[in-house]
Order: structure tokens, then sequence, then C-alpha cells
């Protein structure tokens, strides 16, 4: 449920002494949606009404959002010039969520400078955590060199159940074995919380195994307590000398 604020930042004060009701600069500020998923990609569109009476050098509304970017200029302000469909002159916006769940409040506000511009009508919509469903492993190369000798890069793509990025803030557990049993490999330059991307990564080196030893890079996605999930994926490498 989104409650819809209207603050007055100043008093505004015209030759007549009167003050100028809101709803004669704009009003209706809607979202296309009721909430959205914080996974980076899913987008809202936005929209606001204004006064007919508008002249037409005075319809550009400024867009601003707490979180997220307008898809127009992947910026968290963006500026609209109203148009007129079936009657009623709307400013519109596109914005694009980010990865970080919470409350976004979108403002509207008049562009041009009038007595007019100390209005904001804001609203918000709550952005939702995009949940992990399942997480995808891939490797520079499945050959290794034991004793060291070679690295690969090794990511770890997360997704929600449907196929976008997941909220960021969620920890990963990279593992190697063989057999079963530890490998005593190392990484290094573990990158193992998501951001904006939903990607973990790491390099990963062997331990002195025998050519043709079999590696499992296992990729285990934690819980808030640090531990090991359903969601997991593994790549095999293997020593090749």
């Amino acid at each position: 449920m989104r409650y819809l604020t209207v603050f007055l930042l100043a008093v505004i004060t015209l030759t007549n002494c009167k003050k100028i009701p809101v709803d004669q600069v704009f009003k209706n500020l809607k979202f296309s949606k009721s909430e959205i998923f914080a996974d980076g990609q899913s987008t809202v569109s936005i929209s606001v009404e204004l006064s007919d009476k508008s002249s037409d050098d005075r319809r550009n509304i400024v867009f601003s959002a707490s979180s997220g970017v307008f898809t127009a200029n992947g910026k968290d302000t963006y500026s609209s010039k109203a148009e007129f469909e079936n009657g009623i002159l709307v400013a519109k916006a596109t914005l694009r969520v980010s990865t970080k769940p919470g409350t976004i409040v979108v403002s509207v506000k008049p562009e041009f400078n009038s007595p007019v511009n100390g209005f904001i009508l804001s609203d918000s919509i709550p952005a939702k955590t995009s949940v992990p469903f399942s997480i995808k492993l891939e490797t520079s190369s499945f050959g290794i060199a034991s004793n060291h000798l070679t690295e690969v890069f090794i990511t770890g793509n997360l997704k929600n159940a449907s196929g976008k990025f997941v909220s960021e803030g969620y920890n990963v557990l990279f593992e190697d074995v063989v057999l079963s049993v530890p490998a005593n490999g190392q990484f290094r330059n573990l990158q193992t919380t998501t951001t904006d991307s939903a990607l973990v990564s790491g390099y990963y080196s062997a331990f002195a195994h025998p050519i043709g030893t079999q590696i499992k890079i296992r990729g285990t996605l934690l819980d808030e307590n640090g531990h090991k999930t359903a969601i997991a994926d593994s790549v095999l490498l293997t020593v090749n000398q």
C-alpha cells in the first residue's frame, strides 16, 4: 500500500495573497505496479497529471527517485515534458530498480522558476527482496596445472525464480574437493557477496595433484546465519600438467 504525501516546502504568495492549491499544479502521481523486486533489471512506469492550463513552456516536470535510475538517462533525476493524452496533460518517466531492497520514494516538482516551484508531490513503491533461486558456476578453463602453476577464474551467477538478478548482500561459499575430501587448493581475490550484478567470483589454483585428477569447485549459497543452503552448483577441473 502506497501512501501519498504532498509536501508544501515553501509558503507561496501571489499578488492577491492567496495560496495556490497543489492540484492546480499537478496531481495523480501513479505507478504502473504496486510493488517491484529489487533485481536491478525490473522497471516501473510513473506518470503525473498537470493542470491543462499550464503553458507550453512550463510543462517540464523533474522526477527524482531515492533509489534506482531512470531509463532515459541512467540517473536518479529526470526531466520530462508533459504531453496531452486523451485530453489530459501527463508527464511520464520509467524507473529501473536497483538491487537494494526497501522503499523507493519518487518525487515530482516543476522544473521552471515560478511561485509554484516549491510544490513537491511524492509517492512510494516497495522494492521487495529478490531471493536467490539458483546459482550457475562458470570457469575460464576446465584444465588446470598442479602445484599452483596456473589458475582459473571462477564466477557464480545468482538468479531469482524469474531468471533475473538477486538483491545485494547474499553470500556464497567456494570449496574445492577431490573424491569428497578437501582438495587443498588456493582461492584468491574472492568476491563472495552479491552486489549490483548478482555475481560472485574468485581465482583458483590447484595443489600438487597427479595429472588426470578431477577437482570439483563448488559454490553454495549461505543463509543469513552462514549455514549452507540447498542452492549450489559445481564445475569440474582436470589437472592436465
